[in-house]
């Protein structure tokens, strides 16, 4: 019995210690899973993303599909349909100048492509920073969490004295320069009472 017992004494701190190293290695694989997935998203400038939206607000509720072409980080175009594929808006990205078409056929335009957004449409989306949050990309080490693969879970920012959460309910795989990638495949965005979730059919990567 007293040699069990010395046993137990003796492998004890040995299983503690290996439990303490596993979970370290564990966490420290999580960040470089996300560290090389984050210099693939970065080389990530030109796509086409398709898929359904919906926006809530407090006393509205909108549902369309989308199409949005990047060409690069700040030039891109989103189009907006109704379910049935009639056009709601396109709106056009360019370095400080933006012009959004309605659906008469209307166009107007600012240098401020959010200001324009909300003025014409009344809904308020963070189009500034797009070419991050769609992809899943972030470099803010305070609001940062990650899922067990390495890759966004959730995050926040602020953008025109606004608060945005981020969250990324769930990713799915594509090819690009013959590497694998994860991609956003369901999105939710709040501030206040406003909730954007995008929910993405297809990625095309150029």
């Amino acid at each position: 019995m007293t040699k069990i017992k010395f046993a137990l004494l003796f492998i004890l701190p040995l299983m503690i210690t290996a439990c303490q190293t596993t979970k370290y290695q564990s966490n420290a694989s999580i960040e470089q899973q996300w560290q090389s997935h984050k210099q693939i998203l970065e080389q990530i400038n030109s796509f086409k993303v398709n898929g359904s939206i919906a926006h809530t607000g407090t006393k509205t509720k909108n549902y369309g599909r989308f199409l949005i072409v990047q060409q690069s980080q700040d030039h891109y175009e989103v189009k907006l349909t109704t379910p049935v594929g009639t056009n709601i808006l396109t709106l056009k990205s360019e370095p400080n100048y933006a012009e959004l078409v309605d659906k008469n056929g209307g166009h107007y335009n600012d240098v401020n492509i959010e200001r324009l957004m909300k003025k014409v449409s009344n809904i308020n989306i963070p189009l500034n920073s797009l070419h991050n949050w769609l992809k899943g990309f972030s470099d803010d080490n305070q609001t940062d969490k990650l899922d067990n693969s390495g890759r966004l879970a959730s995050t926040s920012f602020m953008q025109n004295n606004n608060k945005w959460t981020l969250k990324i309910l769930s990713y799915a795989t594509y090819t690009f320069k013959n590497k694998k990638v994860d991609l956003p495949a369901i999105i939710e965005l709040s501030h206040d009472d406003e909730l954007i979730r995008l929910k993405i059919s297809n990625w095309t990567l150029n």
